[in-house]
């Protein structure tokens, strides 16, 4: 037994990370580099227009937030590097594209450690010159604050600025060994954090012989390396036996379509992770990457039509996997249920047409709360399954289980996964593989769970070492059996696997950001009023098709619903973007609008466009009448029976007809509503109210409930007068004081 067993881990660990260093211990400065820039978000063929190169190097600093800096470089590769893999190593604390030849290569980011290098040759002769861009985006993942303090554009260093930038000669023993040692020092250390719930024996053998290991290996002496893996081969020779847990992976990487950064910059985001991916998949066949969002490869294919042809390379192969069947991942509160129909039809009809197949299963893990409807709209859409994994953070009621059967208002069911890991982005860290069968709810009815693993949020996706740390896990001792499969393949052996699936009724409520009802009123009335709009469109177009000389115009009624499907998305519409994406927002609607009205059939007879009959005032040229129309049918002018009346007692103003009766004070506060002679309300109504929003986190999208206990009632108004007063209406108006009015 190890006398000092904390000492020993804490060798192995240094011991691993100076043999990661041994990576890329040849390296090459590059011979040229120069940059333009900043410039706006241009095309690479834009690019290759700037003029005005300057010369660059480590240490430069750059900006504004959100600016762009294209680098053209030039290398030499050492003589003496002959028959080794060449690659770039790159760090400018932001996001960047590596381009060769005109085509989008990886992307590059080292905001977060996780992608500092790509390959440039797989083999050289030596002597070679290569030239490459490199596009650089002064913003990270998750927007443009650096968690500095100071604001954006004040800091008094640059965030983004030119760390590294160099050739290194790839050394795949060194690559290798790391791997295999860090995962069981890094499984090792986990077992040893569970004290007694873990595998006493086997975490003892893995300290004993990762002793051994750092016992044979000297990092500088090549020739002990063989017999070093040799004692890690026979760790990897226990397997998981029992396999407890069948633990299917898929790597991820949910792009917000806009959140903390604009559209724009998304479409930069998808080309960038897209590259990594399909560039990845050349290594590691096994690789398995789960895509949805149809307006994202549409994006793709628009603005970088060869990416989007190894995009469909991977996916015939059956690595690229189109997942979740919408436009979008819509919120699933908000939209009408026409609009959430048309997510599925937009996006399976994308799907069908690109790929040749439609998503079996909705894939929807961000989103805040799912109504009851959804798994009839599923079902109808050819979709039976779901995955998503926010309920996870519940404040109050966690979810009971992890795999269920969702059952819809109507009866309508699809089988439902939360991932247990309780992220869909995971960083293949031991720990998370280890909490998959930790946190899983339902041991008792399923062995199978699936790992969305990856960064993501603001993209990137998996990176060569998670990748690695797969390779290594997939059938060892102490970790789950973990294989990489396709959404399609898990959720086949969920279904064969599970038994006595507990039932869940109705909406799947979210307990948090229900301020979001409240955010950006804008955009929520902009979806309303689109969503009215192209119903009459819809309508009255299908309606012309009886007169001589008229045609549907489908594709522009198709391009104005992609539109308002895009402000959907459930950090648009539920308002927790930034100001950016609100001003995109309202210019997208604001051209919807525009072009939606041209569309309306133009007639001289008022029509009812809702599925109901309808008796009210209308107002045409300025001149009101009284007109009724059945369901989907013309108005016609009818006799109203009765007219409006004033009258005014005191403080008290009364507005009365037929039916209803309403009594206010001249302050505005309404004190009686009554109905056939019968009082509606107790108390006085119309009074408006103001509360603290002060959340402690997540200001745009949280109301906490102490925000309850800061009511203050909004004072009356101070003036009122009457606006409007005809037989078939009357209008008066309050006035509060400028101070009030805010």
């Amino acid at each position: 037994m190890l006398r000092h067993p904390d000492y020993t881990r804490d060798r192995i660990q240094q011991l691993v990370q100076r043999l990661g260093q041994k990576i890329y211990a040849a390296r090459a400065p590059l011979a040229d580099l120069h940059v333009a820039g900043p410039v706006d978000r241009i095309s690479f063929a834009e690019a290759q227009k700037l003029t005005g190169l300057r010369p660059a190097k480590r240490g430069d600093q750059f900006g504004p937030a959100w600016a762009t800096f294209w680098f053209r470089a030039a290398a030499s590769v050492p003589a003496d590097w002959a028959g080794g893999r060449v690659d770039l190593l790159w760090d400018t604390q932001c996001e960047a594209t590596l381009w060769v030849n005109g085509r989008s290569v990886q992307g590059l980011n080292m905001t977060q450690g996780d992608r500092p290098d790509a390959i440039l040759l797989d083999r050289c002769a030596g002597s070679e010159r290569l030239e490459f861009q490199i596009e650089m985006a002064c913003n990270r993942k998750f927007g443009v604050s650096d968690g500095s303090g100071y604001p954006v554009g004040e800091e008094p260093v640059s965030p983004y600025h030119l760390r590294r930038c160099e050739l290194g000669r790839f050394d795949p023993a060194a690559w290798e060994l790391y791997w295999d040692a860090h995962v069981l020092a890094g499984l090792e250390a986990e077992l040893a954090k569970e004290g007694a719930a873990s595998d006493k024996s086997w975490q003892g053998l893995l300290l004993t012989r990762l002793n051994d290991f750092a016992n044979t290996l000297d990092l500088d002496r090549r020739e002990t390396w063989a017999a070093a893996r040799e004692i890690l081969g026979g760790l990897y020779a226990h397997q998981t036996g029992g396999r407890f847990v069948e633990l299917s992976a898929i790597g991820h990487a949910h792009i917000d379509t806009a959140w903390l950064w604009p559209l724009a910059e998304t479409h930069r985001k998808c080309e960038r992770t897209f590259s990594s991916a399909t560039t990845y998949m050349r290594d590691y066949p096994e690789y398995r990457f789960a895509c949805s969002q149809a307006y994202q490869y549409a994006t793709i294919q628009q603005r970088n039509p060869d990416l989007y042809a190894r995009i469909k390379e991977c996916v015939a192969r059956g690595q690229f996997i189109p997942v979740g069947g919408t436009w979008i991942e819509p919120d699933c509160n908000i939209p009408s249920g026409e609009s959430l129909c048309r997510q599925f039809l937009f996006g399976q009809r994308f799907f069908e047409k690109e790929f040749g197949r439609r998503c079996r299963e909705f894939w929807n893990p961000d989103v805040f709360g799912y109504n009851g409807q959804l798994p009839q709209i599923m079902r109808q859409a050819g979709i039976t399954r779901f995955l998503t994994q926010k309920l996870s953070w519940n404040r109050f009621n966690k979810p009971h289980h992890h795999t269920f059967t969702w059952r819809g208002i109507d009866g309508s069911e699809v089988l439902t996964h939360f991932p247990p890991a309780d992220t869909y982005n995971g960083d293949c860290s031991l720990r998370e593989l280890l909490a998959n069968v930790k946190n899983y709810k339902d041991h008792d009815r399923s062995r199978e769970c699936y790992y969305l693993f990856g960064w993501g949020d603001g993209g990137g996706g998996p990176t060569k070492g998670m990748l690695e740390v797969l390779r290594r896990a997939a059938n060892v001792q102490g970790l789950p059996c973990t294989t990489q499969r396709t959404a399609v393949e898990f959720f086949d052996r969920l279904e064969r696997d599970t038994t006595d699936l507990p039932v869940l009724w109705g909406e799947l409520y979210f307990e948090y950001h229900r301020g979001t009802y409240t955010s950006q009123a804008a955009v929520k009335r902009n979806n309303r009023r689109a969503e009215q709009l192209l119903h009459d469109i819809e309508f009255l177009s299908v309606a012309a098709l009886a007169k001589r000389g008229h045609s549907y115009p489908a594709d522009e009624i198709n391009a104005l619903w992609r539109v308002l499907l895009l402000n959907q998305f459930h950090d648009i519409l539920p308002g927790s973007s930034i100001g950016q994406v609100y001003e995109d927002s309202a210019r997208q609607f604001a051209d919807l609008f525009a072009k939606g009205e041209k569309l309306l059939p133009t007639g001289s007879q008022l029509v009812n466009t809702t599925g109901f009959e309808r008796a009210e005032v209308v107002e045409q040229a300025g001149k009101l009448q009284f007109v009724r129309a059945s369901s989907f049918g013309p108005a016609a002018a009818a006799p109203a029976g009765d007219a409006v009346q004033f009258t005014q007692q005191g403080d008290r103003l009364t507005l009365a007809n037929g039916q209803l009766q309403a009594t206010f004070t001249t302050g505005g506060r309404l004190v009686s509503l009554t109905c056939a002679g019968r009082e509606a309300i107790a108390g006085e109504a119309n009074v408006p109210e103001l509360y603290d929003d002060w959340p402690t986190n997540f200001d745009a999208w949280d109301v906490d409930p102490f925000h309850l206990e800061t009511r203050q009632a909004c004072a009356p108004a101070i003036r009122w007068e009457l606006v409007r007063r005809e037989p078939l209406r009357a209008r008066s108006e309050e006035h509060t004081s400028e101070l009030q009015s805010q």
